[in-house]
């Protein structure tokens, strides 16, 4: 069966590339990506495969000759909101939006995997679905959407992955359990009375107030979570005046959280919120907080993932690498809230190409062959799925 599933590859190896350039050529951002749905919807006609929308999603169906279980994979589709700076044959035609993170690579395999299973129904024990997910990149995003469209009600256990520039071309990252990290963000504006800079005390110094609490903020983590938990607050805009000789009557300040567990996701929201107010107060300020609660934290099914990740570590040209949780978020998490399921992180750097900018670089690519890699490493996913 390996060497049948380096063949099944192969074969689709050139059409995956030619799927990627091209949507890495028109991208579309998260919500928006109706170019990107049609052309799915015509690769999966072209393979006779059924498929529902919901919103810019695309989910196929391919029934097998045998009963058994129904295994899903999903890729994301949306692109970001950014110019893209490189000079390559296949750069984006959009302006300002770009595939800067990989989900262009996603979709293509997932196409090259549906083609394979649609050809090869004698392969399949039960049933595969392929979910082509809009605006993961965007809050709320897209998967929680599916959930309440019930697209996971009969789906047994399902498989994800992403290109990883931080792991070389043939190297699979896995986590047994918690995997990513829950990704909330906050703004906080600070509403004073502002007035001349040589007159601060007719002033109510939202500016002041705000450095203040930029400090205290960063208490949260070093001084409410224990240092063996995982968590991130950052602070990643403050603005705040027009003129030098004006003190501001606003500020405005936000960031990012990150955790790895409930419980430490809802004590940073209650220090946030308390020390907010807290810090307001004692400035003689009004203060308004926006505190949205994004992707929960994605964990992984351990049983799953270890009979995957032993079929691919015995893939030729593989090694396999367990890691710790990172803080980046990932709306697969409500999926596997659902169901049993497992996430990848299929390496795409190589450093002879020159294929090391980082995710979310405007000079961002990768190497074409993780394309066909993604495919082989949800094959491989699917066998272990199904013994």
């Amino acid at each position: 069966m390996k060497d049948r599933i380096k063949e099944l590859a192969k074969s689709v190896e050139a059409e995956v590339i030619a799927h990627r350039n091209h949507f890495h050529t028109y991208p579309e951002v998260s919500f928006k990506e109706a170019e990107t749905s049609a052309y799915i919807k015509a690769e999966l006609d072209k393979y006779g495969i059924q498929h529902k929308a919901v919103s810019t999603s695309v989910i196929g169906r391919v029934k097998g000759q045998k009963a058994g279980k129904t295994v899903a994979f999903r890729a994301d589709i949306a692109a970001l909101a950014m110019q893209e700076k490189s000079d390559s044959p296949y750069r984006s035609k959009n302006d300002g939006v770009m595939h800067a993170c990989g989900h262009d690579a996603h979709a293509a395999a997932l196409l090259g995997l549906a083609k394979i299973f649609s050809a090869n129904t004698d392969l399949i024990e039960g049933e595969v679905v392929f979910i082509f997910q809009h605006a993961e990149e965007q809050l709320p995003g897209g998967a929680i959407e599916l959930v309440k469209a019930k697209v996971m009600d009969d789906i047994d256990v399902i498989f994800g992955a992403h290109l990883s520039l931080n792991h070389d071309t043939g190297t699979v990252g896995y986590s047994k359990g918690i995997t990513m990290a829950s990704a909330d963000r906050f703004e906080i504006t600070l509403n004073g009375k502002g007035g001349h800079g040589a007159q601060p005390h007719e002033t109510t110094d939202s500016l002041l107030a705000g450095t203040a609490l930029i400090g205290q903020l960063q208490s949260i983590v070093s001084r409410n979570v224990s240092p063996l938990v995982p968590a991130v607050l950052s602070v990643c805009f403050f603005n705040s005046g027009t003129a030098f000789n004006i003190i501001p009557d606003s500020s405005s300040l936000g960031g990012t959280v990150r955790s790895c567990d409930e419980d430490t996701r809802s004590l940073i929201k209650n220090r946030v919120h308390t020390i907010a107010k807290n810090i307001a107060a004692a400035y003689d300020l009004e203060c308004k907080i926006n505190y949205e609660m994004g992707y929960p934290v994605l964990s992984c099914d351990r049983a799953t993932v270890e009979k995957a990740i032993e079929s691919i570590s015995n893939l030729a040209g593989y090694k396999v690498e367990e890691m710790p949780p990172i803080m980046g978020g990932e709306d697969f998490a409500y999926y596997t809230r659902e169901k049993p399921g497992a996430f990848f992180f299929v390496g795409s750097r190589n450093r002879e190409k020159g294929i090391v900018n980082p995710h979310h670089s405007p000079f961002f690519d990768i190497d074409e062959k993780t394309i066909a890699n993604i495919v082989e490493v949800f094959l491989v996913s699917y066998f272990s799925a199904i013994k």
